[in-house]
């Protein structure tokens, strides 16, 4: 089967991944003092990052073995996460889920432990597309979040996200990879 070439070369680390240095010392630290958070969102333009740090940091909290923050992506969780074998990682896009049924849905499923990881996390992209009511279901799951719980939104238009929802992520800003770092 072949893979995307987004695949292949998407970065597997927070040291791969370039541009955001900023960011990414940031949450390989939190990951280091085991200091997560329990909701983030990722802003910036298409192809700066956001969807790979994401992806990264739900390996790295999850990792059995992490070296400087970063997932080993070695160890049996990180390799059950690379090959999607795991149910405790959710990706949604909110372009597609983004009704309150599906929030809803979501908040009915977030009270469950995981199944074989330290965290559940769900990495939601194109936040911004959520509708109001979904806004507010998922701010009641963001007011009291279980302690397992991980919410990573990404999105590209951050001005259409709530600032209830922003006030209870940590917030970090993706900036344009500049041609030098390509290099």
């Amino acid at each position: 089967m072949k893979k995307a070439i987004y695949r292949e070369y998407r970065p597997k680390t927070f040291k791969e991944v370039l541009g955001q240095k900023h960011i990414t010392q940031i949450l390989e630290n939190q990951v280091k003092n085991d200091n997560i958070g329990h909701a983030y969102i990722f802003s910036g333009t298409r192809g700066t990052g956001k969807t790979s740090c994401a992806k990264i940091l739900a390996r790295a909290v999850n990792c059995l073995n992490p070296v400087d923050g970063s997932p080993c992506n070695e160890c049996e969780n990180c390799k059950s996460i690379l090959n999607e074998e795991t149910l405790d990682i959710v990706e949604m896009d909110a372009a597609s889920n983004r009704r309150i049924d599906d929030i809803r849905e979501l908040r009915d499923k977030v009270v469950y432990p995981p199944a074989n990881l330290k965290y559940k996390v769900y990495i939601i992209d194109e936040a911004h597309m959520i509708t109001n009511e979904g806004f507010n279901a998922l701010l009641k799951i963001m007011e009291e979040p279980p302690k397992h719980l991980i919410f990573i939104l990404a999105t590209t238009e951050i001005e259409k996200i709530p600032q209830t929802i922003l006030s209870r992520c940590q917030r970090y800003e993706f900036k344009r990879i500049d041609i030098s770092d390509i290099k």
